[in-house]
């Protein structure tokens, strides 16, 4: 009897020791850190279970993540499900969400009568006939110091007659990718683990913004592991959110 129960603990030990850990992920969610990874775990098994399931029902998880790549590689979405709501709301209250987008905490109409007022606190820009958005955003770095940044645009959407209660409201939600958060962090972690992730940090470095049948595309070309996690955590916050 001791012998087998020696034997049974030394098939344990050998089993553990073969468990390679996955250095790519935990790198990955290291940066992004302990909430936030709680966040993301809840949206891919949501996008899994939910999403996935409703959408293909008759293909096992790994088919279903490769059906939906392709139907966004070719245009083929058909009449897809929604994202379920209270994922969407999870992600929207998340702290996560502010690691991938940045939103403004100020916007203004700047009319002629309000240029010298308002632009007194940024760069200069040549004053425009019609009236435009501009927008300040936040930052608070890591000794506690707070930093602004500023852009504009939208002037030929802007009329006198605009609503502009409606277009400061839409700026405040309309987000925008967030170069300096987490996400970007943990991306660039793992760029050199492979091409993919490579092509996908630089061009989120350069562009913020990929589109998803781009990014769909590269991920079937290069043949990615869709049993992968670190790839199903791309996939949904690139494709889903």
């Amino acid at each position: 009897m001791k012998l087998i129960k020696t034997f049974i603990f030394s098939l344990l030990i050998i089993s553990c020791t073969d468990k390679k850990p996955d250095n790519q992920t935990s790198e990955f969610e290291k940066i992004l850190g302990i909430g936030n990874v709680a966040t993301l775990d809840f949206l891919v098994s949501d996008f899994e279970n939910d999403f996935l399931k409703r959408q293909y029902p008759n293909l096992d998880t790994e088919n279903a993540y490769r059906q939906f790549l392709t139907e966004l590689r070719d245009k083929k979405k058909g009449n897809w499900k929604r994202i379920s709501e209270k994922a969407r709301n999870k992600f929207k209250a998340s702290d996560l969400r502010l690691e991938i987008y940045k939103f403004p905490d100020s916007v203004w109409i700047i009319e002629n009568s309000d240029f010298d007022k308002i632009e007194s606190d940024s760069l200069e820009y040549i004053q425009l006939p019609a009236p435009y958005v501009k927008s300040r955003y936040k930052f608070t770095n890591q000794d506690g110091t707070t930093e602004y940044s500023f852009t504009r645009g939208n002037s030929f959407k802007l009329t006198s007659n605009s609503n502009f209660d409606s277009i400061i409201n839409q700026e405040l939600n309309s987000p925008n990718f967030n170069y300096i958060g987490k996400y970007l962090q943990a991306l660039e972690s793992i760029k050199n683990k492979n091409k993919f992730y490579e092509k996908l940090f630089d061009a989120k470095k350069s562009f913020g913004y990929v589109l998803p049948k781009l990014t769909a595309f590269e991920m079937l070309d290069y043949g990615i592991d869709l049993n992968d996690k670190l790839n199903r955590q791309i996939i949904v916050l690139e494709l889903a959110y």
